[in-house]
């Protein structure tokens, strides 16, 4: 599965509205740690067919880090039926693989 980049808050919503279990990774361009995390994510997204993943990078959705209350990168959360069930904050790859686990369990 494809990680879809969110620009916005409004199709950050649209995409929690249409998907039931959404996982999130807040990050930034200039941050070493999202970088060094992100193909674990992307691995995840290839292997979670029933999860939607979602990319959003906090300076260019300012409103939507500051609504889910973004404060350290990256931070991933996970969603289910709009609600935040799970957040790993960090570049700890065994905690969101073990996050994910019990999210698609």
């Amino acid at each position: 599965m494809v990680v879809v980049s969110v620009k916005d808050k409004s199709e950050f919503k649209k995409l929690l509205d249409q998907n039931s279990k959404v996982a999130v990774d807040f990050n930034a361009s200039w941050c070493g740690s999202c970088k060094a995390m992100k193909p674990v994510f992307e691995k995840l997204a290839d292997s979670h067919s029933d999860v939607t993943f979602l990319s959003v990078d906090i300076d260019e959705a300012t409103d939507l880090a500051q609504e889910q209350e973004i404060t350290s990168m990256p931070t991933f959360k996970f969603l289910d039926h709009g609600k935040v069930v799970d957040t790993v904050v960090g570049a700890k790859k065994q905690a969101l693989e073990r996050s994910m686990e019990s999210f698609t369990s």
